[in-house]
């Protein structure tokens, strides 16, 4: 019985001795992620996201075994006031890591846009038309 009381009184001294304080907790703003279809805009702000053109698209087909993992090559388009500010050419490689400044397609002090990669994935079983191609965009408010 004592051993079941020392035992106990260890345990919640351990407990409350190493507790975490939760006042200077961090607490990260929430990310939403969205789909920019091919030909379509995302408005943030005063700037529209075009995603205007996929230049290239040799990624490995999903139901392929491939030496080499392939890549996508995409042109967005930054608008302001219906005028071509900037355009940024993206590179995605399946399996490498990605430059978050490369891929950091607008930034201010309320929010930041990223591209985190381009889907579907090809598949040899069909062809993928332009149409169905979209951008994931990862947006931090």
């Amino acid at each position: 019985m004592m051993k079941q009381v020392l035992f106990l009184g260890c345990f919640f001294c351990f407990l409350f001795g190493f507790s975490q304080d939760s006042v200077n907790v961090k607490v990260e703003a929430p990310k939403i992620v969205a789909k920019l279809f091919f030909g379509k805009s995302y408005h943030v702000e005063d700037v529209q996201i075009k995603f205007s053109e996929v230049l290239s698209d040799s990624r490995c087909p999903e139901d392929v075994t491939c030496v080499w993992a392939g890549e996508a090559s995409v042109l967005v388009d930054i608008i302001k006031d219906d005028v071509v500010i900037d355009q940024k050419k993206l590179l995605f490689q399946p399996g490498k890591r990605i430059n978050k400044k490369l891929v950091t397609l607008f930034s201010s002090e309320k929010s930041t846009i990223m591209a985190l990669g381009i889907l579907p994935n090809l598949n040899t079983n069909r062809n993928l038309k332009k149409e169905e191609y979209y951008l994931q965009l990862e947006i931090s408010n």
